[in-house]
């Protein structure tokens, strides 16, 4: 799976905070049901994307239907999660999960 960086600057990003359809495809339609996927996103993004960003990023969670992790400040700018913020650029520009480390964090959240 891939964590695009820009996801974090947008109320709609990574896949608006849903499921995407590969891992959901993996891991059947039962376990899609029971899955509350934003715990595990959160997860996979404090774990493997923001220790790899070359930019000082603070996140905050958020109680939404849409992206449940986002940006607050980057280099101690704030964000606007409803803005387009093109202007602002994160590098790296995606890190790739394995399945391994995303059945780990389907593991840990379903623990609570």
């Amino acid at each position: 799976m891939l964590l695009w960086s820009s996801g974090l600057l947008s109320k709609w990003g990574f896949g608006d905070g849903d499921m995407p359809d590969h891992i959901w495809d993996h891991v059947g339609d039962e376990t899609y049901m029971e899955l509350d996927w934003r715990p595990v996103l959160r997860l996979l993004v404090r774990r493997h994307l923001l220790p790899v960003l070359d930019q000082d990023v603070v996140v905050y969670d958020i109680e939404t239907n849409h992206n449940p992790i986002r940006a607050a400040k980057v280099d101690g700018r704030e964000i606007d999660d409803m803005r387009d913020n093109e202007d602002i650029t994160l590098t790296p520009d995606v890190v790739e999960v394995t399945w391994a480390q995303i059945e780990e964090a389907i593991q840990e959240a379903s623990r609570g």
